[in-house]
């Protein structure tokens, strides 16, 4: 779904609203601005031509983020972070929100909803646990999102928080943080404990659920150009999911030799899903609100899969996402959903 506006923040305890994203990537040249340790942005359309700006200074410190000498973005200036007309601030009127949780709860959100409590309850690899991961997917396929409530330990989930700061106050060498839209900035984290934990990245319900909705080979082997006339073609004739599934990457020079810059993730004789990257996203105290966007347009939907888990507790007006029902289909409904999800959920 398109994500869009991040409700305005209130000071809060230590003036940062966090949450932990994880990207699925289908195995294929998908290409992002950085390596592993230090990813700014991943973009399945191909490589851009970066721009480099004046420093603009952040929250955390008046430090740029730079690619490493020996990494081909280097050219000794500052990375550019991605959308920043204006700063990435939605200045728009709003439409009407739907809030999935708290006093101005809709009952019209549960629809996007699935309890996910008895997961671990039930047989592993039984019926019960098939029909769960079923519902996740069509309400995933058919809005664009699904909340998955009851599924992560909340205490675990809330001490993550601590380890958040911890992270962004002292970032191992190596790392830096990356700005984004309306003062918002996310830095990757190393796979070790807590960031490791089997509860987080090795969820069998998420597990399923990416295994079976990314399947979007599109950007393998194909240049820009190729992956728009296809985009167009499935808006065209009716943009549905299905139209990406029997396309299979394509052989050849593009898929075996990624222009410089670019990234591979995974090989053109490969299928299925690939884990991308992990980061933290903060949002400081009183940010404006985020500009509407997609994080991809090419090569398509269900060419990538975004888990997030809030590490602080959000409520209506601390940062949750905002999102559009449907757009991931090219539908355009009059509201948005406020996903304020509790702890516990993904």
């Amino acid at each position: 779904a398109q994500s869009v506006s991040r409700m305005k923040l209130r000071p809060i305890a230590w003036r940062v609203a966090a949450c932990i994203f994880f990207f699925w990537l289908p195995i294929g040249p998908s290409f992002q601005l950085f390596h592993s340790r230090s990813i700014s942005t991943s973009r399945l359309a191909g490589c851009r031509s970066k721009t480099h700006r004046k420093a603009r200074s952040s929250f955390y410190s008046d430090a740029v983020p730079v690619a490493p000498p020996d990494h081909p973005d280097h050219q000794g200036g500052e990375v550019q972070p991605y959308a920043k007309q204006n700063g990435g601030i939605d200045d728009t009127l709003a439409p009407p929100r739907l809030y999935l949780y708290g006093p101005a709860a809709s009952s019209l959100a549960r629809r996007f909803i699935v309890d996910g409590s008895a997961w671990y309850g039930l047989p592993d690899g039984g019926s019960e646990r098939g029909e769960m991961v079923s519902k996740v997917l069509s309400v995933l396929r058919t809005h664009g999102f699904a909340v998955v409530e009851g599924l992560l330990p909340p205490i675990e989930q809330l001490a993550m928080e601590n380890a958040a700061i911890q992270h962004f106050n002292s970032l191992p060498v190596g790392y830096f943080a990356s700005p984004l839209r309306a003062n918002r900035s996310q830095v990757p984290v190393p796979y070790e404990d807590p960031w490791s934990a089997d509860w987080l990245v090795k969820n069998d319900l998420v597990l399923q659920v990416a295994a079976e909705y990314v399947f979007n080979n599109m950007a393998c082997g194909r240049n820009e150009e190729e992956q728009r006339e296809a985009w167009c073609r499935w808006v065209t004739e009716g943009s549905n999911l299905e139209w990406f599934q029997p396309i299979l990457p394509k052989p050849g020079f593009l898929a075996q030799f990624p222009p410089n810059g670019c990234t591979t993730v995974g090989r053109p004789d490969g299928l299925g899903p690939w884990l991308g990257k992990v980061y933290i996203t903060k949002t400081p105290g009183m940010s404006p609100l985020m500009t509407k966007h997609r994080d991809i347009i090419l090569p398509g939907p269900c060419a990538q899969l975004t888990v997030a888990v809030p590490l602080t507790p959000l409520v209506g007006n601390n940062g949750p996402l905002g999102l559009r029902p449907g757009s991931h289909v090219m539908k355009t409904p009059g509201y948005e959903i406020v996903a304020n999800i509790p702890h516990g959920s993904v």
